[in-house]
C-alpha cells in the first residue's frame, strides 16, 4: 500500500526524470510538455494497480481557483497525496482527469476559473439538440504522442524514413506497409532498375508513375509520393484487402481481379508472402522502439497503438 507521500513523491520524480530526458532525446522532445504529464498521470493515478482497486481505494481530484488536490480515499479515510498549483501541471491533470473511468477517478470543481471556461461557448440548449460527447483529452493526447514517436522512429531506424512517413500521412497509408514493400522492391536503393523497367525506390514502371503524377522515378520524394499513392489506390480497388492489394501491386490490378484473389504466379505468391514478413517485422520494431523511449526514459504505462493507456 503506498505512504501518504508516495504519489507526490512518484509524480515528482517522473516528471523530473521526464526533463532531464527531454534535453536529450529528440522523440521526448517532440512529445512535449503536455504528453509527459499525461504520461505521469497515467501511471502515477495507477499506482497499486488492482490490489488499490479491489481494496476500495479511489482518487477525487479537487480544483478550485489556486490548487489542484489529489485526494486518496480508502473507506472513510481520505489522505491528500498531491498538491498541486493551478499551473500548467495542475491544470492539465484536472483536464485529463476528466476522462478517466469513473471507477478510478473522480472529479471535484470547487469554483469555476476564466483560464477553464471563459473561451468556452455555451450555446442555449433546445429540446431538440443532441448533447456533443465530451473531448475525450487524455486519449487524442495517447494519440499525439504516438504519432510522435511513430515519426520519429521511421526518421532515425528507417532509410528514407522521413519522406516515408510523410508520403503514408499524407495518403492514410501505414509507413510501415510502405517501408515493408520498398525494403522488397529495391533493397532501398533509389537508382534500382529491374529488367522489365521498373525503376527507383518503390520499382514503379514508368507509365504507372507518370499516373500518379511523378515525372522522375529515381527522385526519392517523387517515386515515394507516387508509390504511396498507387498503394492507395489498390487498396482502395480492393476495399481494405492487404493481400489483394501487395498482389496487386506485384502483378497487376487486372490479374488479381482475373483470378479473384492472388494470382497462381509463384514470383506473386512469394513476394506477398515476403512483403506480409516486413511488414509485421517493421511493426515489432516500431513497438520496441515506443517500449524503449517512454519506457526506460518516463516509465509508467505505455500507449497502444490506438492511444490507450492501461492502468495498472
Amino acid at each position: 500500500m503506498p505512504s501518504k507521500g508516495s504519489l507526490t513523491d512518484t509524480m515528482s520524480t517522473r516528471l523530473a526524470q521526464a526533463r532531464k530526458s527531454l534535453d536529450r532525446h529528440r522523440s521526448l522532445r517532440l512529445i512535449g510538455g503536455r504528453g509527459i504529464v499525461a504520461l505521469v498521470l497515467g501511471s502515477a493515478l495507477s499506482i497499486g494497480g488492482v490490489a488499490e482497486t479491489l481494496g476500495n481505494v479511489q482518487y477525487l481530484v479537487q480544483k478550485d481557483l489556486d490548487a489542484v488536490r489529489v485526494v486518496r480515499t480508502k473507506g472513510s479515510e481520505q489522505t491528500v497525496v498531491a498538491n498541486l498549483q493551478g499551473d500548467f501541471a495542475g491544470n492539465t491533470i484536472f483536464k485529463l482527469s476528466q476522462v478517466l473511468p469513473d471507477r478510478y477517478v473522480s472529479r471535484e470543481l470547487a469554483l469555476f476559473d476564466d483560464r477553464w471556461s471563459g473561451t468556452q461557448e455555451w450555446p442555449a440548449v433546445g429540446a431538440n439538440d443532441v448533447p456533443q460527447p465530451q473531448r475525450d483529452v487524455f486519449y487524442e493526447e495517447m494519440k499525439r504522442i504516438n504519432g510522435a514517436i511513430r515519426a520519429e522512429f521511421f526518421a532515425s531506424e528507417i532509410p528514407y524514413g522521413e519522406l516515408i512517413h510523410e508520403k503514408a500521412l499524407k495518403y492514410d497509408v501505414d509507413p510501415a506497409l510502405v517501408a515493408a514493400v520498398i525494403e522488397q522492391e529495391s533493397r532501398f536503393k533509389p537508382r534500382a532498375r529491374s529488367h522489365v523497367g521498373a525503376r527507383g525506390l518503390m520499382q514503379l514502371m514508368p507509365r504507372t508513375g507518370r499516373w500518379m503524377g511523378a515525372r522522375d522515378l529515381y527522385d526519392p520524394e517523387q517515386n515515394i509520393d507516387a508509390g504511396v499513392k498507387y498503394i492507395k489506390y489498390l487498396d482502395k480497388v480492393f476495399k481494405g484487402d492487404l493481400r489483394k492489394t501487395i498482389a496487386a501491386y506485384n502483378a497487376g490490378e487486372g490479374n488479381v481481379r482475373r483470378y479473384r484473389g492472388i494470382p497462381p504466379f509463384r514470383e506473386t505468391r512469394q513476394y506477398v508472402k515476403k512483403v506480409l514478413k516486413n511488414y509485421d517485422k517493421r511493426k515489432d520494431q516500431l513497438e520496441d522502439y515506443k517500449k524503449d523511449q517512454l519506457e526506460k526514459q518516463v516509465g509508467g504505462s505505455i500507449p497502444d497503438a490506438d492511444g490507450v493507456v492501461a492502468l495498472r
